[in-house]
């Protein structure tokens, strides 16, 4: 019987539709579950057991930095990159948050002051690339943290990075998110090994992740070769038992020497420096073939090739099935694959299963290899129809491409009755200001408007009820969108931005429509904080209020100093036509609505209101008294959840009501009701 406590370790729900069915491997609890269909998902449960009990579960910070080799913690794949990175004696980090890497740059943050490391959020991923690439040139052992998106966006630093050469380790953490579960796309960054000459870590479980993380920084000394850790969704945020190393009590010496030849990637160095990168290239691969990141279990004449948490997956697989004995099985933790190592395992099998998510990166790397050893042996994976090409990867999806392969018949399937449940979209907050700006700027600009969003709370204006996100592609775009559409089309679009964004990448965009004098009418929603991503300071996080309501000639007034004024921004980069509201104030709000909408040419209205949910939990904004609707009043007219989409609006046996406990008292659905029929809830019956 396998004893459990949902307390005593980090529980991480990979999939949520499921049947599930406990059993115990490896010191672990896992349970595994199956679903009616012809591909059914799985799901790996990680709950404590005894062996969990000896450790800890979700650590504090300071427990991270506990110099106690050889214990064992279960810790969630993030909270194992930052031990990792501890152990390395990482001595600069830069970020900006996204998820699924977020928790890794709010960790440290935590105990980054007390421990020496030079610690920022970055304005946006391009910056946090530069900073510690320059950090590294300084001899510090540097580590920047993003999600896959924000490697996007540093690649024009990124691609020369290689060419120059790093002096202290760098080390990228670029988080993957297949099945774009939070994120626009998929994007498989393996290919930056090929492209742009990075090695890459894939780990398969948070211990290769601490223990990659750990490697990267010698590693990346030893070739000058800045490299890149591609943890995905799977491995961010599942826990397991991850072994504590020693912690380095060594740090580097932080000088900057000058060598222009060497730093200065000019045509004529450049060329030198390319000859050079391929030496270095030539020496990871060598690294590599003597590190642990490509183990090998079993001899038998079927093989199979796996890497990141698929390979977790099919050990696995193997062992449920009983076919160890059958099957070898190859790791592959890092790019690039050396190819001794490779050819050698093909001379072994007869065939090869290539089990990998997204691209056929690693299937394609096999065949040339094989080619090139003149093994002509088969290779299944994604070409040969057994593996998807798209989202990520379960057990039971794995479990039933090694079936194929080793002809073992399928999977029995267990029919699974789900109960008819609602949809739950996303939605904002209940009190979320973003509501209130979207539902003022309709009131104004009407439903034939082009609304074009961007990355942030505010795309959950999406869809009904505010129809607030008719155009979305990344951060930033909102701007570009808006004014291609105003000046092809001659009609005033509006762009929605927040703060964070704005400041990432907004400017460029707002200077390009300032010199088109494009017809369009940027809403900047301030709420003083990145909040989608857990909260992280913004470039205005320090900035009140203004009090300033639409101010036309003049700067708004705020209450005091904030760190960087929007306002201020704009103006500087040549918006004329400025308005400074706070959303609650439907009347100040709406006549610089309407201003805007009279408007020539490129305005901006900027929203400031802090978010609630961010608010409640510094202590810095006391909930407001809570709304209900009087039943002898209201009509059931809907118009409040139809217009609204407030979550605190509940309906039960056709009346309406509204949650104390969620409402955050912003008054906005008892201003859009006819019938006067919600009122705030009276002192005596707050409590």
């Amino acid at each position: 019987m396998i004893e459990t406590d949902p307390l005593s370790c980090a529980v991480e729900l990979l999939n949520w539709d499921a049947l599930w069915v406990p059993y115990e491997r490896d010191g672990l609890a896992f349970i595994r579950h199956g679903v009616h269909g012809t591909v059914g998902l799985s799901a790996l449960f990680r709950i404590g057991t005894r062996e969990a009990k000896k450790g800890m579960s979700t650590p504090r910070s300071h427990d991270l930095l506990q110099d106690s080799p050889g214990k064992r913690l279960c810790l969630l794949g993030n909270l194992a990159i930052v031990r990792g990175a501890v152990e390395a004696g990482v001595q600069f980090y830069s970020c900006y948050p996204g998820t699924p890497s977020s928790e890794i740059s709010d960790t440290i943050a935590q105990f980054a002051g007390r421990t020496g490391i030079l610690f920022e959020y970055s304005v946006n991923e391009k910056i946090a690339v530069e900073i510690a690439f320059a950090a590294s040139l300084a001899g510090a052992r540097s580590m920047c943290g993003m999600k896959h998106l924000g490697l996007n966006y540093a690649l024009d630093p990124a691609a020369t990075m290689p060419y120059v050469g790093v002096e202290g380790g760098m080390v990228i953490v670029s988080a993957g998110d297949p099945s774009a579960i939070t994120s626009p796309n998929e994007q498989d960054q393996r290919h930056f090994c090929r492209f742009l000459y990075y090695p890459v870590f894939d780990p398969a479980t948070p211990e290769d992740a601490r223990r990659m993380t750990r490697y990267a920084f010698e590693f990346s000394e030893k070739t000058r070769l800045p490299v890149i850790l591609r943890p995905t969704t799977r491995i961010c945020h599942s826990s397991g038992m991850v072994e504590l190393g020693t912690l380095s009590d060594q740090r580097r010496e932080i000088s900057f020497h000058k060598n222009p030849p060497r730093y200065v990637p000019i045509p004529s160095n450049a060329r030198r420096m390319r000859t050079e990168l391929s030496d270095r290239f030539r020496l990871a691969e060598e690294l590599l073939n003597a590190s642990e990141f490509f183990p090998r279990r079993g001899d038998g004449r079927r093989g199979i090739i796996a890497g990141g948490v698929a390979y977790a997956y099919v050990s696995q697989v193997i062992d449920e099935l009983g076919v160890a004995g059958e099957v070898s099985l190859l790791q592959i933790g890092a790019y690039p694959i050396p190819e001794s190592l490779l050819v050698d395992f093909l001379n072994s099998v007869d065939s090869v299963l290539v089990v990998e998510e997204l691209t056929p990166f690693v299937e394609e790397w096999v065949c040339v290899s094989a080619f090139r050893a003149g093994r002509m042996i088969p290779v299944f994976g994604k070409h040969s129809g057994h593996l998807p090409v798209e989202f990520e990867y379960s057990p039971d999806l794995v479990e039933d491409a090694v079936r194929k392969y080793l002809e073992l018949g399928e999977r029995a399937k267990t029919p699974v009755v789900m109960p008819e449940l609602p949809p739950r979209p996303p939605v904002l907050c209940p009190g979320c200001p973003h509501r209130t700006s979207f539902f003022l700027v309709n009131r104004v600009f009407g439903k034939h408007t082009v609304y074009c969003n961007d990355i942030g709370c505010y795309t959950l204006g999406y869809g009904e009820p505010l129809h607030a996100c008719d155009v979305l592609l990344c951060m930033g775009a909102s701007i570009s969108l808006a004014s291609g559409i105003a000046r092809t089309t001659g009609q005033r679009t509006i762009a929605y931005i927040g703060d964070s964004t704005f400041f990432h990448s907004g400017l460029p965009a707002l200077v390009n429509a300032v010199q088109a004098d494009d017809k369009i009418t940027v809403v900047i929603l301030d709420n003083y904080i990145t909040a989608m991503t857990g909260f992280q300071p913004s470039p205005t996080t320090d900035t009140k209020r203004p009090k300033g309501s639409v101010p036309t000639e003049s700067p708004p007034v705020a209450e005091d100093n904030g760190r960087f004024s929007i306002e201020d921004a704009v103006r500087g980069l040549g918006v004329r036509e400025v308005y400074s509201v706070d959303p609650f104030d439907e009347k100040a709000t709406l006549a610089a609505l309407k201003q805007a909408e009279r408007g020539t040419g490129v305005n901006v209205v900027i929203c400031h209101s802090p978010c609630v949910v961010h608010g409640r939990r510094t202590t810095r904004l006391g909930k407001r008294t809570p709304y209900e609707i009087s039943q002898e009043q209201c009509n059931a007219c809907s118009l409040c959840v139809r217009v609204l989409g407030c979550p605190a609006i509940l309906t039960e046996d056709g009346k309406y009501r509204i949650d104390a406990d969620l409402c955050d008292g912003c008054d906005l659905c008892a201003r859009l009701c006819q019938q006067d029929a919600i009122h705030a809830v009276t002192p005596e019956r707050v409590h």
